[in-house]
């Protein structure tokens, strides 16, 4: 069975952290686009829609929640995955309300985001099957 190509929008301030998920998400055949701030990430949504976006919690200006619902307005099908490096448990469930299926904790477990990318994967396959 042929995979489905993934389309990924990271979004991240620090370097290393989008480093690290673009050469992993290219070992696993997902095309992953980045940007490093709220309005670039808006701007990426508007031109092309995104299987899966990785999305920090704390970015500058404004943080990873009101970025979520902004995003869901554009591209409410995405797979929504919350990153943190830090104990925000109080924004991690305001964005599981707000639709974050998933949220990683920083250092990632490869483990974890792989089984997010073979989920949304077959998900994919589901949809375009149906």
């Amino acid at each position: 069975m042929e995979k489905k190509t993934i389309t990924a929008l990271v979004i991240d301030d620090e370097k290393a952290v989008v480093d690290f998920l673009v050469q992993f998400l290219g070992l696993k055949a997902v095309q992953a686009k980045t940007v490093e701030d709220c309005l670039s990430a808006l701007e990426a949504a508007r031109k092309e829609s995104f299987d899966i976006v990785f999305l920090d919690v704390r970015m500058p200006r404004m943080n990873g929640v009101e970025l979520l619902r902004e995003l869901k307005k554009i591209n409410p099908h995405s797979m929504y995955v919350m990153m943190t490096g830090y104990a925000v448990d109080d924004l991690l469930e305001q964005a599981r309300r707000e639709g974050a299926r998933i949220h990683l904790k920083k250092p990632f477990d490869i483990e974890e985001i792989s089984h997010i990318i073979e989920e949304c994967r077959h998900e994919k396959t589901v949809k375009d099957e149906s």
